[in-house]
């Protein structure tokens, strides 16, 4: 695709949700979808959740006015869409996390029926052969659409997080593809990438006034939609990436979801029980601002994102074993700070 066309996707695209945004703020109001303060939600004011909604019809608006789009891009938004209307009522009346991960793993089951896409084969870890999947590669496909699907939605905890954790990871899949030399229709990523613009503006800056949140409809659609993009760009034809360095894009919500979720195991709790041992929640108890934490972790996940990058190029067989080392210096640090807390907590008197 050159550069014209490229630029269309996103100026039209960047129309399409700010109209959105706008236009559906008052009718979001008026029917009660927005997010309350509660305990655990610190924001002031009821916010619509209009972000999600405004993402999914301009990536949707895109889809009707491309005349090529792939045959199996059309299975991923009629797919979506289910996961989409399924987040849209979870926040206007929460439903049970047993239902959403039902739907999640029947979504990605008719993803794999219709389009016969999964993750055969893990390439060749630790400079091994390739390693095929056989008969696990369909469990092993809904795991990864889940886990990820889920982790985009977990780890939107505070202003612009998902968002721009998004962002990098279409801007690593749209690198990636690049450097492959080819090009498989790809614009609806474009697309899902330029419609995130405006809702970050108005998440971040928009103020009391025009100050949106994505709701679990724009995250369950945004990790479905990366998940799937990278199992094609990892498993479809001669020319793909690493299924390892796929890793890379989606690194910090990944290494968050996994890390609290097993926290949350090991604690004998549910691993979709809400808490605040996230990784913004760690950062802003050791006194980052907000902002702060946003910048920091969007700053590390695009730091993490060119080491997959250079590994990509120069070294693949180090990609996947240089992935399992950030995973452990995340755990060893993380495991550090909670005996450090552990600590202070049983002798207050070492801080006088």
């Amino acid at each position: 695709m050159s550069l014209s066309p490229v630029l269309s996707i996103i100026l039209i695209s960047i129309s399409v949700a700010f109209a959105s945004l706008l236009v559906l703020r008052p009718f979001a109001v008026a029917i009660g979808l927005v997010d309350k303060p509660s305990e655990r939600k610190l924001h002031s004011g009821s916010i619509p959740l209009i972000g999600g909604i405004a993402i999914f019809v301009t990536v949707v608006a895109y889809a009707l006015f491309s005349p090529s789009l792939s045959q199996k891009v059309l299975p991923l938004l009629a797919t979506g869409s289910i996961l989409f209307l399924v987040g849209v009522v979870d926040d206007y009346r929460p439903i049970g996390v047993r239902i959403r991960v039902f739907v999640q793993v029947i979504c990605a089951l008719l993803m794999v029926w219709m389009t016969d896409l999964k993750i055969e084969s893990l390439g060749s870890l630790f400079g091994l052969p390739e390693l095929h999947l056989g008969f696990l590669s369909i469990p092993l496909t809904v795991l990864a659409v889940v886990g990820v699907t889920n982790a985009f939605n977990l780890i939107d905890g505070i202003d612009g997080l998902a968002g721009s954790l998004a962002l990098v990871a279409i801007a690593g899949i749209l690198i990636f593809q690049s450097q492959l030399g080819t090009y498989r229709d790809y614009g609806y990523i474009v697309a899902l990438g330029a419609a995130l613009i405006p809702y970050l503006i108005l998440n971040i800056w928009g103020g009391a006034r025009f100050k949106v949140f994505m709701g679990d409809a724009g995250s369950l659609f945004i990790g479905f939609v990366i998940v799937w993009t990278l199992i094609h760009q990892s498993q479809v034809g001669t020319s793909k990436i690493t299924p390892s360095s796929a890793l890379w894009c989606i690194a910090i919500p990944l290494i968050d979801t996994v890390g609290v979720m097993s926290r949350r195991i090991m604690k004998g709790d549910s691993p979709f029980k809400p808490d605040r041992n996230h990784l913004h929640h760690i950062l802003m108890r050791a006194g980052f601002s907000s902002f702060g934490a946003l910048v920091f972790l969007v700053s590390v996940s695009s730091l993490l994102l060119v080491i997959g990058l250079f590994l990509e190029a120069y070294a693949p067989a180090m990609s996947f074993p240089a992935f399992l080392m950030v995973f452990a210096i995340y755990t060893l640090l993380l495991l550090r700070a909670w005996k450090v807390q552990k600590f202070l907590k049983k002798s207050p008197s070492t801080l006088e």
